[in-house]
Order: C-alpha cells, then structure tokens, then sequence
C-alpha cells in the first residue's frame, strides 16, 4: 500500500497544477500556511506550449508538426497527442485560433488576436 502522506502531497501538486494552468492563484497548504512547491506556471504539455506563446511562436500559423520540432529543440518531449489536446484546449478557451490549410489539410494554430 502506497503512503497516504505521498499521495496527498501529489494529490495537491496536481491541484495546484490544475489551478495554475486557469489562472487561479496557487492552493495553499492548510497546516503549514506555506505555498505549495508548485510554481506559478504550468508543467506538463500546457507549460511546454506557453512557454511558446511567450515568445510569440504563434504570431504565425504552425502546423504540430513544426510545434513538437520546435518543443523538441527548447528541450521539451511530449506525445503528440499530449500537445494536440492541449492546443484544441487552448481553442476552446480562445487564447488559439485554428483552421485547416487548403493545401496540406492540416490543422494549424495562431495566436488570437
């Protein structure tokens, strides 16, 4: 049986995790009034893609492809389908814009402006 003080700890990780990446400050810890390890910004796949929206990558349109190549050089690995969902997420929130290219029927994602 895992350690049931492990699983809290991971347990407010991800809360603080979830809560970052829609612009809610970060839980506190109730018993020690100290903020939690996690940063302000997002880990994972969502992290690796705002990162890339802070220096402007999507002032023009790009395909995945050229996102995971670009993710890859910055040092950051992550599925396709990890990438792909968080850019539909960030559509539907309405920070991106997709739309498919005529010519190479893929979709491509820009900043919205």
């Amino acid at each position: 049986m895992r350690d049931p003080k492990l699983i809290i700890s991971e347990i407010k990780d991800l809360l603080d995790e979830l809560s970052t990446s829609f612009g809610v400050k970060s839980i506190q810890d109730k018993t020690t009034n100290k903020p939690s390890r996690s940063t302000n910004s997002p880990k994972g796949a969502l992290g690796a893609i705002n990162i890339l929206i802070e220096e402007k990558f999507f002032d023009t349109p790009k395909e995945i492809s050229t996102i995971l190549e670009k993710l890859k050089e910055i040092g950051h690995y992550h599925r396709s389908t990890a990438i792909a969902m968080n850019l539909l997420n960030l559509t539907k929130r309405r920070i991106l814009n997709r739309f498919k290219n005529k010519e190479t029927k893929n979709w491509e994602y820009v900043i919205r402006k």
